[in-house]
């Protein structure tokens, strides 16, 4: 596994937010979000039982949940699922009438975009009509029609659609017929959407069962569902469900890949970053060092593979606002191999650079001068993607030290009222914030207070501008929340 990739991963990029945390930033103002459509369709769970006992007949802004997260072609071969139809044409939104000149603006002609909608339930129709019911044509019709109403926020049709496109599949090929794969979990992702996780875990394990039938008990393509069956687990608030899905993801690629491998490795990481979200820092540490252990016995002391753990090790004694001296060395452990290479990698260091520049920012006692942001801003200067690192690195309110937000009166019930908290504030060279002043709020004075001691008790990312370190003004983050209405009416605000 190439470095780069390991160190420009989730876990590796910077400062997570604690678990139920997430918090929506800018330079511009406040930012809105809308919320989920939920759906009640318990009988949807009954269809899927069902057909689970009939195959047995063949054999996871700032959120706070309580502290607080391929349409199936005619081939042969097995499909999996593709993205969400994102429900844009081909064809332009302005036409040119044929035969007319193109240069002459009075001959365009404006068209209304099309309606994916209309336009799946038409292909429905006409694959229905042509091929029959039970036909591969019309069980691909199906899923695009689902994945259009999706788009729109249609749960409950696209649900039905995707339920008789895996009708199609079975009644051609059989109960277990891998083609059922993709618009299961396609079902499993329209349930998510819609707030329905109960529902979406039901049909990610239908999924799964399909997938072990087909490919083996221990196949990886599984790893996916496993984790989409932990993100909404999650947010039904099983915790300990929850990460089992982790842990089997990780035995998976264990027994699929040599103890030493990069795969492994790479699996590891990924465990551990789950465990630092839901903020368990020292069981995270835990699957960092194990990773040091694997790899010092498989490959010494001075292998490159040592900079992905060095630096998640000291990363989480940050997170966890924990000044250990222990966090500062394995960041500079981290960086000085990185400096042993005869050819460097310059994102690799601006990122160790810049992690021990979060480090001084968050816990000096004085003034922090900039010299390793200052570094690494010129490291990625040779770099190709330099540009788009530097905005991503330097610009915006980047957390170094989080300050957590009082958890009293919230709720962890997904059901439970949402609300939120937009402030406004500035950054100064040293990571400090100042003028911090409400923008709005809602339930209006509920959580504003804490909010507001939230951000003026956290550090920030300086920000940079040619290379030197600015001052950051009218920043925005927007707190978000689940909370009792009875803790409202009290009217007590932390």
């Amino acid at each position: 596994m190439a470095l780069r990739g390991v160190l420009e991963s989730p876990e590796f990029r910077g400062l997570r937010m604690p678990l139920g945390f997430k918090a929506r930033m800018s330079s511009m103002g406040p930012v809105t979000t809308s919320q989920k459509a939920r759906t009640g369709r318990d009988w949807m769970l009954a269809w899927l039982a069902c057909g689970s006992l009939a195959s047995m007949s063949g054999i996871a802004q700032t959120d706070v949940d309580a502290l607080e997260e391929p349409v199936a072609q005619p081939a042969t071969q097995p499909v999996q699922p593709t993205t969400p139809y994102s429900g844009e044409s081909a064809d332009p939104a302005t036409e040119i009438v044929p035969g007319t000149d193109s240069g002459d603006a009075a001959n365009l002609v404006l068209t209304e975009p099309p309606d994916p909608i209309a336009s799946g339930e038409r292909q429905v129709a006409s694959s229905i009509a042509e091929f029959g019911r039970k036909s591969l044509q019309a069980a691909e019709a199906y899923i695009d029609l689902a994945d259009a109403q999706r788009q729109a926020n249609e749960y409950e049709k696209a649900a039905e659609n995707y339920l008789s496109a895996v009708e199609v599949y079975r009644s051609i090929d059989g109960p277990f017929t891998p083609l059922a794969i993709a618009p299961l979990t396609s079902l499993g992702d329209n349930y998510h959407d819609a707030a329905d996780d109960v529902n979406a875990v039901a049909a990610y394990s239908e999924a799964r069962t399909v997938s072990r039938r087909a490919y083996g008990l221990h196949n990886e393509e599984q790893i996916a569902l496993l984790d989409r069956m932990s993100r909404s687990l999650l947010d039904l608030n099983q915790l300990t469900e929850a990460e089992e899905q982790q842990i089997e993801a990780l035995r998976l690629v264990q027994r699929s890949h040599p103890a030493d491998s990069d795969a492994v490795l790479a699996a590891i990481y990924k465990y551990a970053g789950w465990l630092g979200e839901r903020l368990l820092f020292q069981l995270q540490r835990d699957q960092y060092t194990r990773a040091l252990r694997i790899i010092r016995q498989a490959y010494g002391d001075n292998d490159l593979r040592l900079v992905a753990p060095l630096l998640g090790i000291g990363n989480t004694y940050r997170e966890e606002r924990n000044p250990s001296g222990a966090g500062i060395s394995s960041l500079q452990d981290a960086l000085a191999l990185l400096l042993e290479q005869p050819e460097r990698d310059p994102v690799a260091v601006a990122g160790a650079l810049r992690d021990i520049g979060d480090w001084n920012v968050a816990f000096g006692k004085t003034g922090y001068e900039g010299t390793e942001y200052q570094r690494a801003w010129q490291l990625l200067g040779s770099a190709p993607n330099g540009d788009a690192l530097r905005r991503e690195w330097f610009s915006g309110a980047n957390y170094v030290l989080y300050e957590p937000i009082s958890p009293r009166s919230l709720s962890t019930d997904p059901d439970a009222a949402s609300g939120h908290v937009t402030v406004r504030f500035n950054i100064d060279v040293s990571g400090n914030s100042s003028n911090v002043e409400l923008v709005e709020s809602d339930p209006v004075g509920f959580k504003d207070e804490a909010v507001l001691r939230h951000i003026r008790r956290s550090r920030f990312r300086p920000l940079m501008d040619n290379g030197q370190l600015v001052p950051g003004r009218n920043l925005a983050i927007q707190v978000k929340f689940r909370y009792l209405p009875e803790a409202v009416l009290s009217d007590e605000d932390d």
